[in-house]
């Protein structure tokens, strides 16, 4: 209801009073328990129906879509009542293996490949003279393994030191040692990796192995000290930084061999001599 300026009671007039030069549009309606007509503003669809706009509905924000029924979950056989009440049936370990049969029933699948074991020649790098021996080795679908031999990586080699004449008469002299006995245990060394047990077995003189070890690291502790630009390049090398103590090597192995041929009673001595120190 559009109503005239004059019908709105004296105290709503007082409050909005009419507009001059323009319409004053409004909405009169009743209330429910007391029946006084009360003044409502117009809404945007009445505002649509006066200017003969058309009128369209738009969704409103709060409306929510609605959610599809859940379906009923069915308690499983086996599972009391109140744990299925405190896990919701989620997580839950399954009761039987769940297998179906039908997987029981199929073949096992066939390897397409086809293995076998061969009697090969092969080579190694390792060796210089090219020895040729053979091997069993896995071959599948007849193409037999290439590359070089599995185990000549492990074939490492020590980069022994190598002297020259002006540098043995400079930096390398020992009075207790010849130039001769010198070049054969460099060559030796370089022969054997420096298994020194093994250098004294085949070295021509008699010399100890604490010798042996004593003379080799201290011709190349001088060569690398000689050969360096500064003490400072070569301070961090083991060889430089730690020298051969042929003495201490000598005592420890003294030490270690007492200890290892103690008898029994000499073992409960000593125990019973560590317990009164302690």
């Amino acid at each position: 209801v559009f109503p005239n300026p004059g019908s709105v009671s004296p105290r709503e007039s007082s409050r909005h009073p009419p507009c001059r030069g323009r319409k004053t549009v409004r909405t009169l309606t009743l209330a429910r328990s007391t029946g006084v007509p009360v003044l409502l503003r117009p809404s945007s669809m009445d505002a649509k129906d006066i200017l003969g706009l058309q009128k369209t509905s738009f969704p409103s924000a709060q409306e929510k879509k609605p959610r599809a029924p859940k379906e009923p979950q069915r308690k499983p056989d086996g599972v009391s009542r109140e744990v299925y009440a405190l896990t919701g049936g989620v997580g839950m370990a399954p009761l039987m293996p769940t297998i179906e049969a039908s997987h029981l029933k199929r073949r096992p699948a066939v390897e397409k490949e086809k293995v076998a074991w061969q009697w090969l020649p092969f080579t190694s790098s390792a060796r210089t003279d090219n020895l040729q021996l053979y091997h069993w080795v896995r071959v599948v679908n007849n193409v037999p393994p290439t590359g070089d031999y599995d185990f000549a990586k492990y074939n490492t080699k020590v980069d022994v030191l190598k002297y020259t004449d002006e540098e043995y008469e400079k930096y390398l002299t020992e009075p207790t040692w010849s130039r001769e006995e010198t070049d054969q245990l460099f060559e030796l060394c370089q022969r054997f990796d420096l298994r020194f047990i093994v250098i004294a077995d085949r070295f021509p003189t008699a010399r100890s192995v604490e010798d042996l070890k004593s003379r080799y690291y201290s011709v190349t502790r001088a060569l690398l000290i000689a050969r360096a630009r500064s003490f400072d390049e070569v301070a961090g090398n083991p060889l430089v930084k730690e020298t051969f103590n042929a003495a201490h090597e000598t005592e420890r192995k003294r030490a270690l061999s007492a200890l290892f041929s103690q008898t029994k009673q000499q073992e409960r001595k000593d125990a019973e001599v560590r317990n009164l120190l302690q």
